[in-house]
């Protein structure tokens, strides 16, 4: 009898432990699920201050699209515009204050072992379309061009590279930043 009990009891726990852990898992993915979602909204959506902040930053310029996402569990607005000419993103906090920043750059204002490595990568210096951006206090590059007839865009971005959208995870994979060039 009391073999009996000693079994239900453990059939017990046991359910009730394999009931946690299914739980735990299926609400950390739909965390992440939540965190990769993204609606397009319009500047009319955002909260006061980041509306403010994205008026202030493209004054004179084309707001041409605003996507809402939620990064490292904030919501935030990442906004893509044409000011003075230039394409020019910015990611914009619910409070108004300015996350990161990517505006198109002359090629000749990339630091000197960037433009080597970009140089080196595409073959040219011709055609390419060097962008700069800071996000977390840390500066990254990229450049668009052709190699081999295709369009790429090379960059570094946050701890993931990209390379024509798809990404490759390659501790020896190509990029750029600031403080250190990784060759080609």
């Amino acid at each position: 009898m009391q073999n009996r009990i000693s079994r239900w009891i453990m059939t017990l726990l046991l359910a009730v432990g394999v009931t946690a852990l299914v739980t735990a898992c299926a609400s950390t993915k739909a965390g992440k699920e939540k965190e990769d979602a993204t609606e397009r909204v319009s500047l009319a959506d955002l909260p006061m201050p980041a509306r403010a902040t994205v008026e202030k930053l493209t004054g004179g310029g084309k707001v041409e699209m605003i996507d809402k996402e939620v990064e490292k569990g904030k919501t935030v607005y990442d906004v893509e515009a044409t000011v003075g000419g230039k394409h020019v993103e910015y990611t914009i906090a619910i409070d108004g204050a300015v996350v990161g920043t990517e505006t198109s750059i002359n090629f000749s204002e990339l630091p000197d072992a960037v433009r080597k490595a970009a140089e080196k990568y595409f073959g040219t210096t011709a055609g390419l379309n060097p962008s700069k951006g800071v996000e977390d206090g840390q500066t990254t590059y990229g450049v668009e061009g052709t190699k081999n007839g295709k369009k790429e865009f090379v960059s570094r971005l946050r701890r993931s590279w990209c390379l024509g959208g798809k990404i490759r995870s390659e501790a020896t994979a190509n990029g750029f930043t600031e403080d250190q060039v990784d060759p080609f």
